[in-house]
């Protein structure tokens, strides 16, 4: 069964990293960089000002800012450092057919992937905070994207993105309850 999961892991990831061209791999390249998603965090940042004034917002951005930070750290030092598991750009048996982008092949190991973990506890804890669909999607649809990328870059396989997605829903999904919760203790 695990040998059938990790066959399947790898086909994807070949078959997304092998659909590349000149174009996508300087268009993902940079979406991949930490900085391209500075425009979509600050949107969040106002909206939610926008929504619950300085106060809330500055409550809600460190909660989300707490959750991304968290997910990063679990991420490296819970699973990449204990379990091990090769980038496909290190991985002996198929990093010989991996398109790598400008020379880039991450670290050493890749499961679970810290992109993943991180944009999606910032979508989940904005998207909890905003709690307005059109926002959420798109949230999510940017927090997807990037995870192609790493992806169409060869340096996560599809079950690092997944596994690194769910770690980080699930810590700022942990992280909003418990404000929440706190918060009414502290009003009452």
């Amino acid at each position: 069964m695990i040998d059938t999961l990790e066959s399947f892991d790898r086909q994807l990831l070949l078959f997304i990293n092998g659909a590349n061209s000149p174009f996508l791999d300087i268009v993902f390249y940079n979406l991949s960089k930490a900085w391209a998603s500075i425009p979509v965090y600050l949107a969040a940042i106002y909206l939610l000002y926008r929504k619950y004034g300085w106060k809330n917002m500055l409550i809600s951005v460190c909660v989300v800012g707490i959750a991304i930070g968290l997910s990063d750290l679990i991420s490296t030092e819970c699973f990449k450092k204990v379990i091990c598991r090769y980038r496909p750009t290190h991985n002996l048996e198929i990093g010989s057919f991996v398109h790598i982008v400008n020379g880039y092949r991450g670290g050493m190991y890749g499961f679970v992937s810290s992109h993943a973990a991180n944009m999606f506890a910032f979508a989940v804890g904005a998207s909890l905070y905003l709690k307005e669909r059109m926002w959420t999607i798109f949230f999510f649809a940017w927090s997807i994207l990037i995870c192609y990328t790493r992806m169409y870059l060869g340096v996560h396989y599809p079950a690092d993105i997944f596994c690194g997605a769910v770690l980080g829903s699930c810590v700022a999904t942990a992280l909003y309850f418990t404000e929440k919760k706190l918060s009414l203790r502290f009003r009452n």
